[in-house]
């Protein structure tokens, strides 16, 4: 028997495209469809560069688009034995750009940044933008409209010295501008400031490249579609410049880009593939969906991709008309068919289900259904009670150790503490982190208990360990500002009222809770059972989603939430929605009516 990553390798030479990926040697850029495998062969490439290929003290960063990608990343590598630590970064490109360059650098390559800075939050950003936009362009502007303007400007236009930055208006570049100054003034800087004074620090100083190479010599990247302009140029930076490089590996899906309102573009993904310098691997197995699943989804996508089933026929794909609208598609969804398919055996328990639906306000419909049948659930969409962060999780890792997890080491204490080791990360000497790690240990270990109730489990690792991180660290302001908002979740009628630690614990997943989230959130996620509400016309596509063009992105992400499931799908509409103006009858959607006509007669 070999260590965990090298018996998962063994598996891999079933699929010579995979084995190919996993044993490449260059530049290498994995298209990879749904269900391929893509994560497993990610994690398994991954955890082979930190154990053989990369001596330390010499590590391997790999970046992805968002923090629930993190965490899968995170959870899969931990299965391989591989941790989080010093050598192996993994964790967004935000978090890299900042943590692995502007804060270590920045100051020394002469970038106006405060000693102690921090990471504004939202309400800070709209309130200085509101002041840029006010004494640059006036007061009798639309300031949402400019903040999509700019935004935009700010993460497409990256070269400020060119024509094009100006250009034919220049009022975006000056709110810009002032914008920023106002945020230095204040201390502050924003998460697209993150990634793009990294990528200026990278572009403009010879010895920045240097170093980020001798550290990370191999830089791995997930979801590459989705992360944008920024992050393509730092690539090309680091790994295809004059200079010796870092040594590429990434992967990613053309047909799942679905976060342009972010700058995604996912066309840099096939200019990548076709350069001559890198090694194009394809991957068309798809080992998670049925048959049936496979082929409609290619029908939902509009395109034909030659994937195929690897398990052979199977898969189910169910259509239910609800007239009576969202609650009543809520409805059956979690007091009918929930039972339905957990009685079946179709799903193995209620973590293996999710309800996925467009945005937040489906979300909540979603979330009063499930509490009125009685369903323990976790939530991922801008309703959650609390955003997903490295610090939440690590709150939610914390939780489940304590809870029990300490008996087989999931999560692990050395991962624990290696992220307590990050949040701290100005402590100046070995002695002082020695002494902040050792709090963090007495505290785990003396409140292992799961029926420990939640706010008293909160409170005790304040004044115990996170008081002091909170006051010293200029970084975790906005962590402080998530932990006042769950403890206060605690209170007497609010959403975690009368919670256990293991409770809140399950909130990483558990097979004893439902998983609703947006279409969005589910990506790179993969589940027994997946049921998709709202599916009318003017929700997806969207009633301002009207060209062609405008419908590829909504096709996409139909896309994406056909190809979670494993099993089955339930598609639900009501064939009206509720606007504004009143109650809209436009149909079901024409993602769903494509399918439907498709395959087989609705119930």
């Amino acid at each position: 028997m070999g260590l965990p990553y090298q018996v998962g390798a063994e598996t891999l030479r079933r699929n010579p495209q995979q084995w190919a990926a996993y044993d490449s040697e260059g530049h290498c850029v994995v298209l990879a469809g749904p269900g391929s495998g893509k994560t497993k062969v990610l994690t398994l490439k991954l955890a082979r560069l930190v154990a053989e290929e990369v001596a330390p003290p010499r590590g391997v960063a790999c970046l992805t688009y968002n923090n629930e990608c993190v965490k899968e990343l995170v959870r899969r590598l931990g299965d391989l034995g591989v941790r989080n630590t010093g050598r192996i970064f993994v964790g967004t490109v935000h978090s890299f750009c900042l943590r692995a360059i502007v804060l270590p650098y920045g100051r020394l390559a002469g970038l106006r940044l405060p000693e102690k800075l921090e990471i504004a939050s939202a309400a800070q950003a709209t309130e200085v933008f509101g002041e840029a936009l006010r004494s640059t362009v006036g007061t009798d502007e639309k300031e949402e409209s400019w903040r999509k303007v700019c935004a935009t400007h700010r993460r497409t236009v990256l070269d400020r010295h060119s024509s094009d930055w100006l250009g034919l208006d220049p009022r975006p570049a000056k709110v810009i501008e002032r914008y920023e100054s106002l945020l230095r003034d204040r201390g502050l800087i924003d998460f697209e400031d993150m990634v793009l004074l990294g990528l200026h620090l990278v572009e403009a100083h010879p010895w920045v490249r240097k170093i980020l190479r001798a550290r990370f010599p191999v830089l791995v990247v997930d979801e590459y579609q989705d992360l944008g302009l920024p992050l393509h140029r730092l690539v090309l930076s680091l790994c295809f410049g004059t200079e010796p490089g870092c040594r590429l590996f990434a992967v990613g899906d053309y047909d799942q880009s679905i976060y342009s309102f972010t700058g995604a573009e996912p066309d840099l993904l096939v200019k990548l593939a076709s350069d001559d310098r890198v090694e194009r691997i394809q991957l068309k197995l798809n080992y998670r969906s049925g048959s049936r699943i496979v082929e409609a989804s290619e029908i939902a996508l509009g395109e034909q991709r030659g994937y195929e089933a690897a398990n052979g026929d199977g898969g189910s794909i169910e259509f239910y008309r609800c007239k009576e609208g969202l609650r009543h598609q809520a409805d059956v969804v979690c007091k009918t068919l929930i039972p339905k398919v957990l009685e079946n055996g179709a799903a193995r328990n209620l973590g293996e289900i999710a309800v996925l639906y467009r945005d937040k306000s489906l979300g909540d419909v979603a979330a009063q259904a499930a509490s009125a049948a009685g369903l323990d659930f976790v939530r991922s969409d801008a309703n959650a009670p609390y955003r997903c962060t490295p610090f939440t999780t690590w709150l939610e890792q914390a939780a489940a150790w304590c809870a029990g997890g300490w008996r087989n080491g999931v999560p692990s204490l050395g991962e624990l503490l290696s992220a307590w080791k990050a949040f701290n990360g100005t402590l100046g000497s070995d002695t002082a982190m020695l002494t902040t790690r050792r709090a963090l240990v007495r505290f785990l270990f003396a409140n292992r208990d799961t029926t420990l109730v939640l706010r008293a489990w909160l409170e005790r690792l304040h004044d115990s360990c996170l008081r002091p991180t909170f006051e010293r660290e200029s970084l975790t302001a906005e962590d402080a500002r998530h932990f006042k908002g769950i403890l206060a979740l605690c209170g007497a009628g609010r959403a975690f009222d009368g919670w256990s630690v293991a409770r809140f614990g399950d909130q990483l997943g558990s097979p004893s809770h439902l998983n609703l989230m947006t279409l969005h959130s589910a990506k790179g996620l993969e589940f027994d059972v997946v049921f998709m509400m709202g599916l009318d016309q003017g929700i997806i596509p969207g009633y301002r989603e009207m060209t062609p063009l405008s419908k590829k992105e909504p096709r996409r992400l139909f896309y994406v939430g056909l190809t979670r499931a494993r099993n089955e799908v339930h598609l639900l509409c009501s064939g009206w929605r509720d606007s504004p103006y009143g109650r809209k009858d436009d149909g079901p959607s024409e993602f769903l009516m494509e399918v439907f006509n498709s395959t087989r007669p609705a119930q």
